[in-house]
């Protein structure tokens, strides 16, 4: 008789995510309707059956659902699977499908999706309770805000890998209840501009994961959804986002157009961090196309407007900008002007200046800093800001940073530096963990 073993690595991950056999099984059931578009038929007891060891051989169906739900291959869930069920298995690869959990009577209008973050570590993350039928009102307007707001939080945090997922899945729900239920004109104009919002954090999310294509096609309906709300201050967001993106693609012309764009639709109604962040697009373009008196006096203009800006952010998606923001952006035009000496004054004044919680932008400052460094020939201080980069690394999903981290690597490759080749040997480890 074979031996009963309790499956300590699924348990493991169960934990990790704070879900009951209840939960996993609903979140199953879910990625096998997603997949295979036919819902399964797990249930809380299997899944503890599995949990004791007492089913060592799930059905294939439902292995598949597990490695979607922890986005794991199906030999790293804990079972000791058979030859078959393994080849069986070869078909499969884990989705990056978000999961939607089955309402319930308790609480029919809670939705909860998993996300693999940085870390390697589950987070789960809460949807507003969204109608199921009748109206839909101002006050569920409110919670779907403070979900936008909790996802601008794990960016700033974890970086936005994988959170455009999120974003996207929850633009789908929020379409899907204006289809049932009835609401009222302000109402509707409040749900595009939720909409719109998710659909520009999506963008921005997907750009800072470097999926181009996909950044753009959030930034188009998001755009579309600004106006039908008639909202310019959020039509403003999606150009300051989409000129940042310009210059990251080598438009430089582009950037300044769309960031001028962006300062003459909201003229009399703009906040004062978006007339900073602004203008820091404004520098970027000019720097890029190198016009040096235009990004002086760009800068200038965003550190000007800073003093007007009060202690709270009127939109909190803007939360970031203040005064490490538009150093930082001088930083990046400096290096564009090859001046890496003033580039790395102002990102050292930047880092001094960048308030806490907000480790993602923390990183990309130090791997930009190192950059600087390297290129004004100050290598010693260049390995040891990447150092501090690399120590942030494995908290923060930030892909594009990551890949100027990486930059950073391969350039102290070649440098016949002890100090470089510990840098270089640390950063493969760590990497590769």
């Amino acid at each position: 008789m074979a031996e009963v073993r309790p499956n300590d690595v699924l348990r493991g991950l169960m934990d990790s995510a704070d879900l009951s056999a209840e939960d996993l099984a609903k979140a199953i059931n879910a990625a096998e309707e997603t997949r295979f578009e036919k819902p399964g038929n797990a249930t809380g007891r299997q899944v503890r059956r599995w949990l004791s060891g007492e089913t060592a051989q799930p059905h294939v169906q439902s292995l598949v659902g597990l490695m979607d739900v922890f986005q794991l291959s199906g030999d790293a869930l804990g079972f000791t699977l058979s030859g078959k069920r393994l080849r069986d298995l070869a078909a499969f690869e884990p989705t990056s499908t978000l999961l939607v959990e089955t309402p319930d009577q308790e609480d029919h209008v809670r939705r909860r999706s998993f996300m693999l973050a940085a870390t390697g570590n589950l987070i789960s993350f809460a949807f507003a309770p969204l109608p199921s039928g009748g109206r839909i009102g101002a006050s569920d307007v409110e919670r779907i805000r403070e979900s936008i707001t909790k996802l601008h939080a794990v960016d700033d945090l974890y970086g936005g890998d994988q959170l455009a997922d999120i974003a996207e899945e929850f633009v789908r729900q929020i379409e899907g209840a204006m289809a049932r239920c009835l609401y009222g004109p302000n109402v509707e104009k409040a749900l595009y501009r939720v909409i719109g919002e998710l659909h520009a954090s999506a963008g921005w999310f997907a750009f800072d994961s470097g999926d181009q294509e996909r950044a753009s096609r959030n930034f188009d309906s998001g755009l579309r959804a600004g106006l039908l709300s008639g909202d310019k201050q959020l039509q403003a967001r999606i150009w300051a986002y989409m000129s940042r993106q310009s210059w990251a693609l080598g438009r430089a012309t582009e950037t300044i157009t769309i960031a001028r764009l962006a300062l003459d639709a909201t003229r009399n109604s703009r906040d004062h961090r978006l007339t900073a962040l602004l203008h820091g697009r404004l520098a970027l373009g000019y720097a890029a196309s190198g016009q040096k008196a235009q990004t002086g006096n760009a800068l200038a203009k965003a550190e000007a407007v800073l003093d007007r800006v009060g202690p709270d952010p009127v939109h909190p998606w803007l939360a970031f900008v203040g005064p490490g923001e538009v150093l930082s952006a001088g930083a990046l035009a400096y290096m564009d002007l090859r001046q890496p000496d003033k580039a790395a004054r102002q990102e050292e004044q930047a880092m001094a200046l960048r308030p806490p919680g907000f480790r993602r932008n923390q990183f990309a400052t130090s791997v930009h800093l190192a950059q600087c460094y390297l290129a004004d020939g100050q290598v010693e201080r260049g390995i040891s800001m990447a150092g501090e980069a690399l120590d942030l690394s494995p908290t923060v999903n930030c892909p594009r940073w990551a890949v100027r981290l990486g930059e950073v690597r391969d350039k102290l490759t070649g440098l016949d530096l002890p100090e470089g080749a510990a840098f270089v040997e640390r950063y493969d480890t760590v990497t590769a963990a």
